[in-house]
């Protein structure tokens, strides 16, 4: 599985970008000579009016291959005006920019699809924090509908408004008991965190404190609590929520033991619970509370490209700041940077996690085989259109002696990074 997973999504990835190529070459009248997906030996090659489209051995690339892409190479036999290098330089740019910019493009619609395709649970007010604009505002079980005529469908879209408010009141549409309510919130600044707030836990469901279950682990289970349970108060403190019994907690650790004051069908009963050594993550570690039920909401046109937009740019400043941590010695490169095998790996444990979290991964692929790309480095297409822009500004071209030198160096090194990097991957699998 994780092998087909790897070779489909480099069949695509590549094929994107070499579609790229081919594309923007053809738009310009180029005659092209082959379309590789691979390199190595052929095992599929069909021949159309004047292009051999090809499968080779080795799926890590593929090439376009264009008359007079190889200034050295004879090709008399082509018309002037369909040979590369007779093209204007800014016309070879963009030829050799259209594959990056394919696999950017590729990315960034992966993103929409996936963000089209889900469904995003309705946010809710799951808690309120005492003293805060919240009081007296929002309720628990409150449905978040719009902000300032803004539809919210993520808890990032809830943090923007609020901290793009800089303090100024919010017109929040909710729906409350089955009806919609209109009501108008100004957020606090927190000196601590450096934002501005509204007082309230909003996630996409309100938990109740009502016991549902837990797994054999759970020491709440082990110590008596059971199903359709509520706990009313953690050593005396009344909690009527989730959350409510979650800051309870909090607030009496650490401590030897908590009493757990539950209603069990009219019935109270106080149990004691060990808690020596125990955090508030571990003491409620695998427990399931009942919450108001959930709705769900799909993003439209304009959302979807927003919010897609907003995911591509999330993308490139996260790997910005994994090349920066690795620049300034923060990561080792050896950890960060992954060949096939490990790339393998990768999309075949997210494809097993789910589908939209596999083209997830897909799209941040593509997106890095873009951006790559875009480096001027020998034997990259960057470097490609940097030769391209010397020359249009220079007015002349590079000595095609030269130039096919610098690819062919540059070719070599990265040849010898992927096999270094490719050997740290399968040394991985044994350790």
């Amino acid at each position: 599985m994780t092998f087909l997973v790897f070779a489909g999504s480099i069949l695509v990835l590549v094929g994107i970008h070499e579609a790229g190529h081919f594309f923007m070459a053809r738009a310009f009248g180029v005659f092209i000579k082959e379309f590789a997906i691979g390199f190595g030996p052929k095992l599929f090659a069909v021949r159309g009016k004047e292009t051999v489209y090809s499968l080779r051995l080795i799926p890590f690339g593929g090439y376009v291959r264009m008359a007079g892409e190889d200034r050295l190479e004879d090709d008399e036999d082509i018309p002037s005006h369909r040979v590369l290098y007779n093209k204007p330089p800014w016309a070879r740019m963009l030829i050799s920019l259209a594959g990056p910019f394919a696999n950017l493009l590729l990315s960034f619609t992966i993103i929409l699809i996936v963000v089209w395709s889900m469904a995003f649970p309705v946010l809710q007010v799951a808690g309120v924090v005492p003293d805060s604009p919240s009081i007296g505002v929002l309720e628990f079980g409150d449905r978040i509908l719009t902000m300032n005529d803004q539809r919210i469908l993520t808890r990032d879209q809830f943090t923007a408004v609020v901290d793009g408010s800089r303090g100024t009141p919010i017109a929040f549409t909710i729906e409350r008991d089955g009806e919609r309510v209109e009501l108008s919130l100004a957020p606090d600044y927190v000196e601590d965190e450096s934002r501005y707030v509204v007082g309230a836990y909003i996630f996409t469901a309100a938990w109740t404190n009502e016991f549902v279950n837990s797994d054999s682990a759970s020491l709440l289970d082990a110590h008596g609590l059971r199903a359709r349970d509520r706990i009313t108060a953690v050593n005396g403190q009344e909690t009527a929520t989730y959350i409510e019994i979650q800051l309870a907690t909090e607030a009496a650790l650490p401590a030897d033991s908590l009493t757990f004051s539950v209603d069990r069908s009219g019935e109270r009963i106080d149990l004691i619970i060990p808690t020596t050594g125990r955090t508030l993550v571990s003491l409620f570690e695998g427990t399931v509370f009942a919450d108001l039920g959930t709705e769900v909401r799909r993003a439209g046109l304009r959302e979807g490209l927003a919010m897609a937009a907003d995911q591509f740019v999330g993308y490139i400043r996260a790997l910005a700041d994994v090349i920066h941590s690795v620049f300034v010695g923060r990561v080792d490169a050896g950890d960060v940077f992954q060949g096939p095998v490990g790339v393998a790996q990768i999309l075949g444990e997210g494809i097993r996690v789910s589908i939209a979290f596999f083209f997830q991964l897909l799209a941040f692929l593509s997106l890095n085989f873009g951006l790559i790309n875009l480096v001027p480095f020998p034997a990259l297409d960057g470097s490609r259109a940097a030769f391209a822009l010397y020359e249009w500004i220079r007015g002349k071209p590079i000595p095609p002696q030269r130039e096919g030198i610098i690819h062919a160096i540059g070719f070599a090194i990265l040849i010898g990074l992927m096999i270094l990097i490719t050997y740290r991957d399968i040394a991985r699998l044994f350790q």
